[in-house]
């Protein structure tokens, strides 16, 4: 028998059976408000994150905000020393570097931290509230290193694309450096490490900033390569991330 026949044969039924349209009604509502009484209330992705950004202790918010300013009154008083243009560049370079660390520093001590942890699911609000901090902490720091370039840019007639890739490039490279030491499984030590980082990448920063002919010209093609490299390999380290705490290999807890 085919399938269209049963279908004929099940439809004829149906029409023997007298259906009362009235407790039908009653009997659908009735299904309705038994369904809702047993569905278990959701928060949204956004109440999520409002209430863990909310409840956490901001004080390393503070701190990475005070540092920023510091950083960009540090600069500006270096003009009036007698710095040359590539020393200051290099200063930049340095700052870029630290300001990077730093604010995926605050990560690591909001975010896995214990009092950060008060949702229904520890593993989706840290990944959840992990992104969102590196988007604000990224655009915060891309407007406060465009401003440096400005400045750079107007004070010391240094090319607004070349000044670009030399203060990008250590701000990328500084920020691979504190993902990988951000995905590490065993907490603890992280703080020692991203010190250690900072001061390993400001050597680094002031050793390349020395070198002659680093900062002319003529090389902005390997600064454009390194740039590009830099790049990519901080958009997979990003993804690597939010995938190991996805599944888990990131605790969220000390």
């Amino acid at each position: 028998m085919r399938d269209s026949e049963i279908k004929t044969l099940f439809a004829k039924a149906d029409e023997q059976v007298h259906v009362d349209e009235i407790r039908k009604q009653k009997t659908y509502y009735a299904m309705i408000e038994e369904m809702e009484k047993q569905r278990t209330p959701m928060m949204s992705t956004k109440n999520i994150l409002f209430h863990q950004f909310w409840y956490m202790d901001k004080l390393f918010f503070a701190v990475y905000g005070v540092l920023i300013c510091l950083g960009i009154i540090f600069i500006t008083a270096l003009q009036y020393t007698g710095l040359n243009q590539n020393e200051m560049i290099t200063v930049c370079m340095v700052g870029a570097g630290i300001l990077s660390i730093t604010s995926i520093g605050v990560i690591d001590k909001l975010f896995f931290g214990k009092m950060a942890e008060l949702g229904e699911s520890c593993y989706f609000n840290t990944k959840q509230c992990v992104a969102a901090w590196l988007v604000l902490s990224g655009m915060i720091n891309v407007m406060t290193l465009f401003l440096i370039a400005g400045y750079l840019n107007y004070h010391w007639r240094v090319g607004l694309l070349q000044v670009g890739l030399y203060i990008l490039t250590p701000y990328l490279v500084s920020s691979i450096i504190a993902l990988g030491i951000l995905s590490m499984e065993t907490r603890g030590k992280n703080l020692s490490l991203f010190g250690m980082s900072a001061i390993f990448l400001s050597i680094s920063y002031g050793v390349i900033g020395s070198i002659p002919r680093a900062l002319f010209v003529t090389t902005l093609w390997i600064w454009a390569v390194a740039f590009l490299v830099s790049g990519l390999l901080f958009v997979m380290k990003i993804k690597k991330l939010l995938s190991e705490m996805e599944k888990g290999e990131v605790l969220c807890t000390n």
